[in-house]
């Protein structure tokens, strides 16, 4: 599925939104990335995000409860892992996942005392707890009922973007279906039937579909994403070449040179030596230089198949 945003109602709804609650709320997509943001962040996430170690745990905590949020189909009202309360709220379609709202960056009722306790033992490891306690002493204080309230107010607001299609997703097409499938699927034993009744399109049309999209046939394209992979695991340790052959789906070391050296030029054990060659000397580029093929499709037709696995 590909997402569609209308980013000039999203921005005058979620500013909208900030007007009136004075809250940072952003959309985050399907995978929990930024999509737009109503303002920055406070100067407390700021300072919690001012180190890669703090930056992870927020990418890792926002993930987790928008994980939570989506299994559970409705507003999740928490505790980040700096001792803020948050809120995340899918936006869905029918079931269907299209993005998620997020606000926050408040302090609960309790005690300011006791919270800034619990954040100080929670993140003994920033550089610079001084300030962050300065930070800290600027947040709202919010009590819970007004945290569910804004909860509230913001699921009626993701009913409202997918109400009015300010997300939404449009349909993969042929191509982009066949493409994804084997960047999924590679590494296992493939034929057209097998492609054909996953994807729920005929083999003629698929055929057609890859000819017509990538001037190739689908063979070919395995083919192609299995010699990529290969050479990243080339490039990236020292398996032998029938431990990468299996790992790239092809189970015939034999036949894996075969194609290996029909898209690159080389043997994987030249190209292997090549590498490391070149990480010793002039940089990996010095790998790919020369006079070879740029392709998959040298091949000669009769070998597009090998037995029925492709």
């Amino acid at each position: 599925m590909t997402s569609i945003y209308d980013f000039d109602k999203l921005a005058k709804l979620l500013n909208s939104l900030y007007l009136l609650t004075g809250r940072k709320i952003t959309l985050k997509d399907s995978d929990f990335n930024n999509v737009i943001t109503s303002n920055t962040a406070c100067e407390f996430c700021r300072l919690i995000q001012s180190t890669p170690f703090g930056y992870e745990k927020c990418l890792a905590c926002d993930t987790e409860a928008l994980a939570y949020a989506k299994r559970q189909n409705k507003a999740y009202l928490y505790r980040c892992h700096a001792g803020l309360m948050e809120a995340a709220v899918p936006v869905m379609e029918k079931g269907r996942l299209l993005a998620y709202l997020m606000y926050g960056q408040v302090l609960d009722e309790s005690p300011l005392e006791e919270q800034w306790a619990r954040i100080k033992r929670q993140c003994a490891w920033h550089e610079d707890l001084p300030a962050l306690r300065v930070a800290f002493y600027r947040l709202d204080q919010l009590e819970q009922k007004t945290l569910q309230a804004y909860a509230d107010v913001l699921s009626v607001c993701a009913s409202y973007i997918w109400l009015h299609e300010y997300v939404k997703q449009s349909e993969p097409t042929e191509s982009q279906m066949i493409a994804s499938y084997i960047d999924k699927n590679y590494t296992r034993p493939l034929t057209l039937g097998v492609i054909s009744t996953e994807l729920g399109i005929g083999k003629t049309k698929l055929c057609e579909t890859a000819r017509n999209s990538f001037s190739c046939s689908v063979q070919q394209l395995i083919r192609q994403r299995r010699v990529e992979a290969a050479k990243e695991l080339m490039a990236e340790g020292d398996l032998p070449i029938s431990q990468i052959a299996e790992a790239v789906g092809i189970g015939d070391s034999n036949y894996f040179v075969k194609v290996f050296k029909a898209a690159t030029g080389y043997t994987p054990l030249r190209y292997k030596k090549l590498l490391q060659s070149a990480a010793r000397d002039a940089g990996p580029e010095a790998a790919t230089r020369g006079e070879r093929p740029n392709n998959l499709y040298e091949m000669e037709k009769g070998e597009e198949s090998h037995g029925n696995d492709l």
